[in-house]
């Protein structure tokens, strides 16, 4: 198939994504107490500073861990003693950044900035968690990048009722005296009031403008072909004559409406079908109105990712898959730079969960 054309690409992909690692950082904290050094000094041995050291390493391991989604926490689960026995492999470098000795409790701290190599984590829970064949299946998938354009807010629309009553009512006295009666009135009046109403709220209207797609495309085809999938633009499927929807007819839909019809989403499930592409995602990446970071003071952009992942290899797409909505911030001196921040990192971490999600499952 010409198809294939792509294959040397991808590979030629594969190769630069070796030489680029993936860096997450992390600071930690590590004590230890100590028997000074000498009878006549109350400072710690030489090699303290190294024990307090690698406790606060293990420490930062274990933040790096604990900031997995469910989806890589269940993959890393088949790998982690194997990845655990060759951890120093994984870690970068460390910096002590700061400690302190209390000699009363003979008891040194130390605080150490630990970088850690996620992408060679991550390509070890690739490698494996790869289960028979599947990981040499043809992947493809559609996805918008999309910016709130304008967002027309509603005042709330108040109601209220107000209702008043009053009456009165005629009181009278009966007295006799011996052969003679008396008959006198007085009158009484009363008020009574009643309010209410209620309070009718109207949605927000919100307008979208379709931007580049260049992150979560680089993203994706990174994640895939170091998971050792065959990545596929979805524009090469219809190239081939395998559907009639072109990439730029479903990002246009996505952008001028909510979700995409139930046509569109049936068309390209089977333009995948037709090429014989087992896996397709659909998806969008929403970027918010920015706002100003109230700590840095710097521009602060959310970028929504949601995504369903399907199984087009039979005749009725089944989905085994979905993302978010997930938001991830970015933080730039401009809308630009941290749009830019935003983007890239939700790209990374869409792909990756799409990925840990097919091997956990």
């Amino acid at each position: 198939m010409k198809i294939l054309k792509n294959l040397f690409l991808y590979i030629l992909l594969f190769i630069s994504t070796l030489t680029i690692a993936e860096t997450e950082k992390f600071t930690a904290i590590g004590s230890i107490t100590y028997e000074p050094s000498s009878v006549f000094s109350s400072d710690p041995p030489k090699d303290s500073e190294a024990k307090a050291a690698k406790i606060a390493i293990d420490a930062a391991w274990k933040k790096y861990i604990s900031g997995f989604s469910d989806e890589k926490r269940n993959a890393y689960s088949v790998v982690k003693s194997s990845v655990e026995n060759r951890k120093n492999e994984f870690i970068i470098g460390h910096r002590i950044v700061d400690s302190s000795i209390d000699k009363d409790q003979k008891k040194l701290t130390v605080q150490v900035r630990v970088e850690i190599d996620d992408s060679a984590v991550q390509k070890v829970i690739f490698d494996k968690t790869k289960k028979g064949n599947e990981a040499s299946e043809y992947f493809s998938w559609v996805f918008v990048t999309r910016a709130q354009d304008s967002v027309k807010s509603y005042m709330n629309k108040v109601t209220k009722i107000n209702k008043a009553e009053s009456g009165g009512s005629d009181i009278q006295n009966v007295s006799i005296d011996g052969d003679s009666t008396a008959v006198t009135s007085d009158k009484s009046s009363y008020s009574k009031s009643t309010s209410g109403g209620s309070v009718e709220k109207k949605r927000d209207k919100v307008t979208w403008i379709q931007l580049s797609s260049k992150e979560i495309d680089s993203a994706m085809g990174k994640a895939l072909v170091n998971a050792g999938y065959e990545a596929i633009d979805f524009g090469d499927i219809v190239g081939e004559g395998c559907g009639t929807t072109t990439v730029e007819e479903i990002r246009e839909e996505f952008v001028n409406n909510t979700d995409l019809s139930s046509q569109t989403e049936s068309g390209i499930k089977k333009a995948a079908k037709n090429c014989e592409v087992k896996f397709t995602a659909i998806g969008t990446l929403d970027i918010m109105q920015q706002k100003i970071d109230p700590v840095t003071g710097l521009t602060d952009v959310t970028v929504s990712v949601t995504a369903k992942v399907y199984d087009t290899s039979k005749r009725f797409a089944k989905k085994i898959g979905s993302v978010g909505p997930v938001q991830h911030h970015g933080l730039g001196d401009s809308e630009q730079v941290a749009r830019g921040n935003a983007l890239t990192e939700a790209s990374k971490q869409a792909a990756s969960t799409i990925i840990n999600q097919l091997r956990a499952r």
